[in-house]
């Protein structure tokens, strides 16, 4: 295998030698006298400056966070650098300089391009191949000799005609580059953030009932909550793929995305809340803990987070997933109590209406009290149809997303039994169900065993 592999090669070789030489002679002769004189002068001085005998021939030159100086007499192929400066006073081909100044003083034979930079030539610069600066200035001196007509993006010219510009560049340098979302100088930022604060406000004036209810989820749920708001954000995006990919239910995107912003805003004035009532409880202050003082008191806490560099993101990242996690199990336990009041029955009102009269209860063996304590699940409410739906709904996503990772579509049926029956024996319930508050039990009130749950399973597919 390996003699004809390389007897291939060798042909293919000698086939592309015997094409150039062609194409050579071909171009040799295809050369006529009417050849500009121009065009042959430049030849002549590219050949002679090249064959120049103190030239000193440096080869690419490559930076990354560092400087690059191409000096007077060095002729250097391409030269690119990042996040540096550039030098050019010998020679080279292409230069390339980005987030960087490049200052040149000599020839470049090719392109010369600077985004996110500027650039400087001097009186014996010459750019023969075109000239691009993108997001920074262009300073030439009138020496200076540009053969193609240079394409100048200039910040500053875009903010002269959009000042909106220069408000976002601000902030940017100020804020984000430097990890926190809120700079602490004054700026049309700090105007955004007092109108937010007054959304806020607003929201907990209007809409008093969520907002308490998420406070309560996270009073009594903080882990979860966050480790919900995370689930919840990746399943989010899962769930706008899939509605994307099926086609028609990009008629439900927007829909999903109003409807998950409503839930991050009550999180997050649930979050404002809840730090600014247990900031009151420990300074024993009971004026502290009323909902709106409360919340002002948390919205300034947060705000000075916000501007300390590092430490600001990091409040911003954790206070996303935290108040989405709470407004949503809020929601879930809405559901949950929505079905209970639905699901009371007669006989139980009956029961807790019971005198007090009668006869005292006699005592009970302990085999029996766990033999009536798993009795007692028959009268909880059962869940209604979109409960169960959204449950297995977010199982599906989960079982999908874990299937598409092996590109084996046969994968899925499998993975899905084997999820339910892991879990409905081991925990009585998926995470479906873990997260909208369900367990299953047999009527007799004992917990789902192996065979139960895999026929369960396999009864699923009919």
């Amino acid at each position: 295998m390996k003699r004809p592999s390389f007897y291939w090669l060798l042909g293919l070789g000698l086939w592309l030698s015997a094409a150039a030489w062609a194409q050579q002679d071909g171009g040799a002769a295809a050369q006529t006298p009417d050849e500009t004189p121009a065009k042959a002068e430049s030849s002549l001085d590219k050949e002679k400056e090249e064959n120049e005998p103190g030239r000193r021939h440096i080869g690419d030159v490559i930076r990354f966070a560092n400087d690059a100086v191409i000096k007077e007499g060095e002729d250097a192929g391409d030269v690119v650098v990042i996040f540096g400066d550039a030098t050019v006073d010998g020679r080279a081909e292409h230069v390339v300089v980005v987030f960087g100044t490049a200052k040149v003083n000599g020839t470049i034979r090719g392109d010369f391009v600077v985004p996110l930079g500027s650039a400087e030539l001097g009186p014996n610069a010459h750019i023969e191949g075109d000239a691009v600066i993108v997001g920074g200035d262009l300073h030439a001196d009138p020496s200076a000799r540009i053969d193609h007509s240079p394409v100048e993006v200039s910040w500053s010219r875009l903010e002269e005609r959009a000042p909106v510009l220069a408000g976002v560049k601000n902030w940017v340098v100020q804020g984000p580059i430097l990890g926190r979302p809120l700079p602490h100088r004054f700026g049309w930022w700090w105007i955004a953030a007092l109108a937010c604060a007054g959304v806020y406000l607003l929201t907990a004036v209007m809409f008093a009932r969520p907002v308490a209810a998420s406070v309560e989820a996270l009073e009594s749920q903080p882990v979860g909550s966050f480790f919900v708001g995370v689930l919840m954000f990746i399943l989010f995006l899962l769930l706008q793929l899939l509605l994307v990919a099926t086609g028609i239910g990009i008629i439900v995107v927007p829909f999903a995305f109003c409807a998950a912003f409503v839930a991050f805003l009550f999180g997050k004035v649930a979050v404002y809340r809840f730090v600014g009532q247990q900031i009151g409880k420990q300074l024993g202050v009971a004026t502290l803990q009323l909902p709106l003082v409360a919340l002002l008191i948390g919205i300034v806490v947060f705000y000075f987070l916000y501007i300390i560099p590092i430490l600001g993101f990091l409040a911003w990242g954790m206070i996303a997933p935290l108040g989405f996690g709470a407004a949503t199990l809020a929601l879930f336990r809405a559901f949950r109590s929505e079905g209970g009041n639905r699901g009371n029955s007669p006989i139980s009102s009956a029961v807790v209406s019971t005198p007090s009269t009668a006869s005292p209860t006699p005592p009970v063996i302990p085999g029996e009290a766990a033999a009536l304590a798993s009795a007692d699940v028959t009268i909880l409410p059962r869940a209604g149809f979109w409960l169960r739906f959204a449950a297995t709904f977010l199982d599906f996503l989960l079982v999908g997303a874990a299937s598409a990772v092996t590109h084996f579509p046969p994968f899925f049926p499998f993975a899905w039994v084997a999820y339910h029956v892991g879990m409905w024996t081991w925990k009585g319930t998926t995470i479906g169900g873990i997260v909208f508050g369900m367990k299953i039990f047999r009527r007799d009130g004992r917990q789902l065993d192996f065979a139960v749950a895999l026929v369960r399973s396999l009864a699923s597919f009919f």
